[in-house]
């Protein structure tokens, strides 16, 4: 599937996704095809903005698998998407350029589109409810077992694209990441969060806010030298989905980008465990990632001992990102939850420790 880069502006809002618009989008896939209508239902907002849409077809272009529905994401409120338009554009051009060659069930594109000008990045996925998927969420229990499955995806996934040749040209993938972490340490946000239930165990790991900005320096410091490979970037459970004989997969691509493992680890474990799970299961499931890179031909793969300490670093991004996540973004359930299990983490893990700041 081609990049639509140039030849359409794209939609910004879910009002201008139209009959017309998804004939020009569906017609880089299926030549030919022409939308009569689509109705619209199931509307999701976050980071970026989703919807369902029905689809009927005035002429099907010969094609035998057009589909009923499909799901269009992009960046659809104006606020949101003035703060996070480069990671839409990133998961569109995942889609565009990497996505066929990922080794994990992901869910089927069939459009990518930027539009550099407006800031915009839109993709047309599978309406994955018509094949009985169960979706994650960081406050649904999951079994050792699922959470294993879980893991060796990433497993197969960074072996795939283990020291890949082409990573440094997706180097710049990590910086709205990391730039939006810096943000969140701003000093008005951080008076803000020491004020929320779990402002106490904040102040066990961390004295004041140049450390916690010195120690997120100081992460980027110890990725960087490691090996890289495609990390998902952001695989919570809310960004799981399962199939119905349990076998998951991996939503939402926005902040794909060449890394240090570690940086999935510590966030799959904390949002897929509890405190407890993770503290019994966390080692037999390092030990269990690595044997999947050497299974998959990693001749270089690193030890269980580097694995597990850049694990312990990397509580520092799943951390700040949690923490210190606006309430905007997530609920504030989740986003209670999950800080709490991350500062446990943290503590448990001596985070500052392995970072080399103790």
């Amino acid at each position: 599937m081609s990049l639509n880069a140039t030849r359409m502006r794209l939609p910004l809002s879910l009002d201008a996704v139209t009959p017309d618009w998804l004939t020009q989008a569906l017609d880089t896939r299926f030549p030919g095809v022409r939308v009569a209508s689509a109705t619209r239902d199931q509307e999701r907002s976050g980071t970026s903005t989703s919807a369902r849409f029905a689809l009927t077809y005035a002429e099907q272009g010969g094609h035998a698998d057009l589909p009923a529905s499909i799901y269009v994401k992009g960046g659809f409120d104006d606020v949101m998407r003035n703060r996070v338009w480069a990671v839409l554009i990133q998961e569109a051009r995942f889609y565009a350029e990497l996505a066929p060659e990922v080794p994990v069930n992901i869910p089927l594109a069939y459009f990518a589109g930027v539009d550099e000008e407006a800031k915009q990045g839109v993709i047309i996925l599978e309406d994955m409810t018509q094949r009985g998927v169960r979706f994650g969420h960081v406050t649904l229990d999951k079994s050792l077992d699922t959470v294993a499955a879980t893991m060796e995806g990433l497993g197969k996934l960074h072996a795939k694209f283990w020291n890949d040749p082409r990573l440094p040209a997706y180097r710049a993938w990590a910086d709205p990441q990391r730039s939006f972490l810096h943000y969140l340490l701003r000093e008005k946000h951080w008076n803000a969060v020491h004020e929320r239930v779990y402002g106490d165990m904040l102040r066990q790991v961390f004295p004041d806010r140049a450390f916690a900005l010195a120690a997120l320096t100081r992460l980027y410091e110890l990725n960087d030298r490691l090996p890289h490979t495609l990390c998902h970037g952001d695989p919570h459970s809310g960004n799981m989905f399962y199939e119905p004989d349990g076998a998951p997969g991996f939503l939402d691509w926005q902040l794909v980008f060449p890394g240090a493992p570690g940086h999935d680890h510590a966030e799959m474990m904390m949002s897929s465990l509890t405190t407890d799970g993770r503290r019994k299961h966390e080692r037999d499931l390092i030990a269990l990632y690595r044997n999947v890179l050497v299974a998959s031909g990693v001749a270089d793969a690193p030890s269980f001992d580097d694995l597990f300490l850049s694990y312990r670093q990397n509580q520092m991004h799943n951390m700040t990102q949690s923490v210190f996540n606006p309430y905007d973004m997530q609920s504030q359930e989740v986003t209670d939850m999950s800080a709490i299990r991350s500062l446990h983490a943290a503590i448990d893990l001596d985070m500052v420790e392995a970072l080399g700041m103790r």
